[in-house]
């Protein structure tokens, strides 16, 4: 399934008279006016169930599930922020996302560009899958200048 520009998926909303447009720009669902928390949780629910979840590499298969992360070497726990890091990356696969989408998708607004938190869940899923799968090539790379890119 595709997602938004940035690997994320997109829930657009408005009037019914918008809807084919933003489908047309790539938006996942569209919830038109007027619309409720719980219908927007639900369609959420929906989109996260939709978008794939089990990726392919050179060194075996990689599931994400929730926190965890199976790999071809065992399961590994990852944080809340790690996931979804890591989806994000995944979604967007061969394709560079930004620090500040991925620091968008992390907390709901563009980080500071000194922030390092971005690098530290980059650090930390790193770690994990490299115990996990120790003969697996760095599969998240740093394109410079462009963000981080999922190979």
């Amino acid at each position: 399934m595709e997602t938004g520009a940035r690997g994320v998926p997109v829930i657009a909303w408005g009037p019914a008279d918008r809807m084919r447009s933003a489908w047309l720009h790539g938006c996942d669902d569209y919830l038109r006016e007027p619309w409720g928390p719980e219908e927007l949780a639900l369609r959420a629910q929906a989109v996260l169930a939709r978008t794939a979840r089990r990726f392919s590499f050179l060194w075996g298969d990689l599931g994400l599930d929730g926190g965890a992360l199976r790999t071809p070497g065992g399961e590994v726990s990852l944080t809340r922020h790690e996931e979804i890091v890591l989806a994000t990356l995944l979604r967007a696969r061969g394709t560079p996302v930004p620090r500040a989408a991925l620091s968008y998708a992390l907390t709901g607004k563009e980080g500071s560009a000194r922030s390092r938190a971005i690098d530290m869940q980059i650090s930390g899923i790193r770690q994990k899958v490299g115990r996990a799968v120790p003969d697996s090539l760095p599969f998240i790379v740093c394109v410079r200048g462009q963000g981080y890119m999922v190979r």
